[in-house]
């Protein structure tokens, strides 16, 4: 495992470290697989409902998938309302943010609305979950990261089912914004637990916030192979894992209701994320206590191949109840991936850059939710106009066959990074041209598909 610099204080509760991951899951996972179909299906043309769908989303989790590194380096650096730390102040605007976006979206009433609103709420929570990640690296030492991984991951799954099963209830009688007020309330009262129940070391608070120059955005998404080596592998192999993962969740409801044919498609779905998110949840924090032991990597791999056999078996699913045993399957591929993967991310990090490093991890989360989303989406609605139902296969073979790519990618990288983590320094200079650059400078920012590429000397 890495060395760790001494931290300062006592090591926080890891429930209320992991608190405000809850909501933030609540909040997403019922808005992607429950409410947002729910809301499409008066505004978008029926034939075209899951390209619309996914043309949405990919949208939106592009716009976090850029906003997330950049957020991180400004938590990072920034010192805005320094003696409350580093990263709390950026929690708990972008979580104020959020809460008043809701509220926006739930008298939204056609989709360019529903549209904006979602966009901004993407960014805006890309502020939040920034800061909140490195949060568990800044106050977690290593050898106890799999422990404080596990947690993190409980409470997502918590959220995770809640959030769908009280979504789905809501929406299947019609209720959506009964369903968006119960999502702020989960979100409000989990961050606030957060923020008030974890300490951070003070940092100087500037006189004012420069905007960062071009340089330092292109270098918040420049990955230094030599601070942390196989970082950009490890990215490419989760970017390939959730990207199953999330179009599974996000296009879940449209297969109930076009290839089973099941009346209530909303209310089994909601059932079918309860049991992948039963699944997830009592293995989070066991697989997080043994990746401490025995490794992250043997248990990545697994969880890749367990997810890619899954995932190739939903094509030969007939009924919901085959349907729910495949799901449990799908979710302890997640549980067991999304444990130790987010450890073994925290343990390549630099200490010093972890808010950054850590959101070019959801730029991998992100980019594959956003690029399986949009793919998804015309496979489905150009398999189906063939032939009924042919879409969804055609999506599950591509899905187990990128997961099978994941496997192997994960197989090839490196567990722990040689150099020591430094401390987070406690006075931080203000970003702006006068500032060191955050990172060696990169050619200019590529096209979508090329923001979350690491360097050619970690894809080797």
């Amino acid at each position: 495992m890495p060395v760790d610099a001494p931290r300062p204080g006592r090591p926080p509760s890891l429930a209320a470290l992991s608190a405000a991951w809850f909501g933030h899951a609540y909040l997403w996972n019922g808005l992607h697989a429950i409410v947002l179909p729910a809301m499409l299906v008066g505004l978008a043309p029926a034939a075209f409902k899951a390209t619309t769908l996914g043309g949405l989303t990919f949208v939106g989790l592009a716009l976090a998938m850029l906003t997330q590194p950049i957020a991180g380096a400004i938590s990072d650096r920034s010192g805005w309302l320094g003696r409350y730390g580093r990263r709390r102040p950026w929690i708990a605007l972008g979580t104020a943010i959020d809460l008043g976006l809701l509220a926006l979206l739930a008298i939204s009433r056609n989709f360019l609305m529903v549209a904006l609103v979602y966009a901004a709420m993407q960014i805006a929570s890309s502020f939040a979950e920034a800061a909140l990640q490195a949060l568990l690296p800044d106050r977690v030492p290593s050898a106890q990261r799999g422990r404080a991984a596990g947690y993190k991951n409980a409470a997502q799954i918590a959220g995770f089912v809640a959030g769908v099963a009280l979504g789905g209830y809501f929406a299947s009688r019609g209720q959506i914004t009964l369903a968006l007020a119960a999502a702020g309330l989960a979100l409000g009262a989990s961050v606030l637990w957060t923020v008030l129940g974890v300490r951070e070391q003070p940092v100087r608070k500037k006189a004012r916030l420069a905007l960062p120059t071009l340089s330092a955005l292109r270098a918040s998404f420049h990955i230094d192979h030599r601070a942390a080596p196989g970082y950009g592998r490890l990215l490419i192999g989760r970017g390939l894992l959730m990207a199953g993962f999330f179009a599974l969740q996000g296009f879940a409801q449209y297969f109930i209701a076009d290839k089973l044919r099941i009346a209530n498609p909303a209310g089994v779905t909601a059932l079918l994320m309860a049991v992948m998110g039963a699944a997830i949840f009592l293995l989070a924090v066991p697989t997080g206590v043994l990746a401490d032991r025995m490794g992250r990597r043997p248990l990545n791999v697994l969880a890749a191949l367990l997810g890619a056999g899954a995932t190739a078996s939903l094509l030969f699913v007939a009924n919901v109840w085959q349907l729910v045993i495949v799901g449990g399957l799908v979710g302890a591929a997640a549980g067991i991936f999304m444990s130790v993967n987010w450890a073994w991310a925290a343990d390549l990090a630099p200490q010093e850059e972890a808010g950054r490093y850590l959101g070019l991890s959801n730029v991998a989360t992100a980019g594959a939710s956003a690029l399986s989303r949009l793919i998804a989406g015309p496979i489905i609605d150009g398999g189906n106009a063939l032939h009924s139902g042919i879409g969804y296969d055609l999506l599950f073979f591509v899905l187990a066959l990128a997961m099978f790519c994941g496997a192997l990618v994960l197989a090839g990288t490196p567990e722990t990074r040689p150099q020591p983590s430094q401390p987070a320094p406690e006075a931080i200079p203000p970003l702006g041209p006068a500032t060191p650059p955050l990172g060696p400078a990169t050619p200019p920012l590529g096209p979508v598909s090329d923001r979350a590429r690491p360097s050619e000397d970690d894809a080797t």
